[in-house]
């Protein structure tokens, strides 16, 4: 879910680098969307023929988002996006989708930036100290809880409160 919630967020962005993972599970998503919202189309028809009402505007809203993340992925792999235009070839697109999407990444960095970090696994509920490093300024230590809480790995009130020990850790 969270590959497809960073997809979301960058949803005109066709710059930088998306890893395979990224890719696939934000199309696993999408996928259950579209299924989702056909089954809405079949109840809202009420037995007749259904109409994509619903499925519609859910696949025209997530087609510049598909399309940037594909480019992405054509980048981490050092491919020009523009072969992104393979995808909208009938009969062709399909292939050119998967084969994109299994292509292997560059190590390192590469033309179009760095290898993107993988995202941290939420931390637990109730997140009591946070590890004090030997090294690393106090603002060093708060700009990290700061990428944590822009991550989503803690929330606003856990942050507060790992603020408030890295200062007062300061303050003895």
């Amino acid at each position: 879910m969270t590959a497809y919630i960073d997809a979301m967020r960058r949803y005109v962005d066709f710059s930088g680098r998306s890893t395979r993972a990224q890719f696939w599970f934000y199309h696993l998503v999408l996928l259950g969307i579209a299924v989702g919202t056909f089954i809405i189309d079949i109840m809202i028809s009420g037995g007749r023929e259904p109409q994509p009402l619903v499925s519609a505007v859910a696949v025209v809203g997530h087609y510049i988002p598909s399309l940037a993340i594909i480019v992405r992925r054509l980048h981490d792999s050092g491919s020009s996006g523009w072969l992104v235009l393979l995808c909208l070839i009938p009969g062709i697109g399909i292939v050119a989708f998967i084969a994109i999407g299994c292509f292997t990444p560059t190590p390192g960095p590469n033309r179009y930036g760095l290898p993107p970090q993988p995202h941290p696994h939420p931390a637990p509920a109730a997140v009591t100290a946070v590890p004090q490093p030997a090294t690393g300024s106090v603002v060093d230590r708060i700009e990290k809880l700061a990428a944590l809480r822009a991550s989503g790995a803690i929330d606003g009130a856990e942050y507060a409160q790992l603020k408030n020990q890295i200062l007062n850790g300061v303050a003895r």
